[in-house]
């Protein structure tokens, strides 16, 4: 049997699907059978942990780190709008947790690598996590996941570990969330908006924790990475996020799912 073989450009491709098909089915979640999500929330693992690789992957070869801060900075604010009207919450999105990821990366390299100052990079590491931890979506997690895999060197290693931590941050995470969800459904109606649906949430509730599994899936695929980079498609990701953001937000507005108007529109 052939050995799978997978280039950069087919592992982030799966990556932008899996991003798709789960922000369809959060963001669109009551047209959809309780039967859907629970198969297609596990692919709510997969996504970032694959970006996260290639985000040091980028760290690792580019000549312009400056350059590389700046085009997630500007790509993160495009995002930002359709990402609020979408998901409906204020955070920042996902590309500022990357953003923050490789301004860690860059840090350790500077302080702890070259300047030999541990200290004080060790508590900037963790002030900037606890800033980005209520403010970004995936923060805390995500820079995480990308600084373990630059410290990593054993390339086997590195493409297992960070996805285990992954998963058992997910599950956690998770579970404590079941756990706060756990509250009178009445209150969470309140809280959530879930008029009417109250029965479907009890049931996706019940299987929050089947929800990490995706990160399991990854180990596999990044196993069969060849190192290649496959097609050119530089900006794929940096498209694809904001434009399927403003095409979600729009569809649910166009079936009520959403009410602009709680954002000033």
């Amino acid at each position: 049997m052939k050995k799978l073989s997978l280039d950069a450009f087919t592992l982030k491709l799966i990556a932008i699907i899996s991003m798709g098909i789960h922000h369809t089915v959060m963001i669109l979640w009551e047209i959809f059978p309780v039967w859907v999500h629970i198969p297609l929330y596990i692919l709510r693992g997969i996504t970032f942990p694959i970006m996260a690789f290639f985000v040091t992957e980028g760290f690792r070869r580019t000549s312009n780190i400056k350059r590389y801060m700046l085009r997630l900075l500007v790509f993160g604010l495009i995002a930002q709008l359709p990402y609020t009207l979408a998901m409906g919450i204020y955070t920042l999105n996902i590309i500022f947790s990357i953003l923050v990821g490789l301004i860690c990366l860059a840090l350790y390299e500077k302080l702890y690598v070259q300047g030999n100052k541990r200290a004080l990079f060790v508590i900037t590491f963790i002030a900037i996590l606890l800033v980005s931890m209520v403010t970004i979506e995936g923060a805390l997690f995500g820079p995480l996941m990308i600084f373990l895999y630059h410290v990593i060197k054993n390339e086997k290693r590195r493409r297992t570990i960070p996805l285990i931590s992954w998963f058992i941050m997910m599950l956690v995470s998770n579970l404590a969330t079941r756990a706060v969800m756990g509250m009178g459904m009445e209150e969470m109606d309140a809280i959530l908006g879930t008029a009417g649906r109250l029965a479907q949430l009890e049931v996706l509730m019940s299987q929050y924790p089947i929800f990490s599994i995706g990160a399991l899936l990854i180990i596999p695929l990044l196993w069969a990475y060849n190192g290649e980079r496959g097609r050119r498609a530089k900006f794929l990701f940096y498209t694809f996020y904001p434009a399927h953001f403003a095409i979600l937000a729009v569809i649910a507005f166009a079936l009520g799912l959403v009410n602009f108007s709680v954002f000033g529109f």
